[in-house]
């Protein structure tokens, strides 16, 4: 369980990441060794993790929510482990039964919209009925967990879709996939 010193400090570093560990151990009123012990131990038990988050806005990206009705259970966790490393996919969720909710960013509208229509978890087999939500960027929070490939060597995106054989790629009102090498956009 978390106590109050790791609330804090906790709190600290969702304010700014960057903070030095001896500035909360001042506010905490223990040594910087004793901070770094307990965010050594935070990190070790997963509890907390550190991440590079982006700012959409700053990037001029949009956003999607899509949510589906699964045939079935089993389709439904082939389809959350089919996208789970989609770096279009900011957030997966199962729903009450055999339901499924997905966050996904785009570079543009344009990409966005094939993105949904083509290779989204909308797209796929065993979908019995979706609803898409085409809206502004979150509110909160400002940064989110959007997935930047170093080096993009793959043919074929996580979802199983090829980039090179899509006609919205071909037709450039695609960017591609961010974690093949046909990729042409800004992540």
């Amino acid at each position: 369980m978390l106590d109050d010193v790791d609330k804090i400090l906790i709190s600290e570093l969702q304010k700014d990441g960057r903070k030095p560990l001896s500035q909360i151990a001042k506010k905490l009123g223990v040594s910087h060794v004793a901070v770094r012990k307990r965010l050594k131990n935070l990190l070790d038990k997963g509890f907390i993790s550190v991440t590079a988050n982006l700012n959409l806005e700053a990037l001029n990206a949009k956003a999607a929510t899509v949510t589906v009705e699964v045939e079935n259970y089993i389709r439904l966790k082939e389809l959350m482990d089919m996208f789970k490393d989609c770096p279009r996919t900011v957030f997966l969720a199962p729903l009450t039964g055999s339901n499924l909710i997905t966050v996904i960013v785009g570079e543009d509208s344009s990409t966005l919209e094939n993105v949904i229509g083509v290779c989204s978890v909308r797209a796929q087999k065993g979908i019995r009925r979706s609803e898409v939500y085409v809206g502004n960027l979150p509110a909160y929070p400002k940064y989110l967990p959007i997935r930047i490939a170093g080096r993009h060597v793959s043919q074929t995106a996580p979802c199983g879709a090829r980039c090179d054989r899509c006609e919205s790629f071909k037709t450039e009102e695609c960017v591609g996939c961010p974690s093949t090498k046909f990729y042409n956009g800004p992540l």
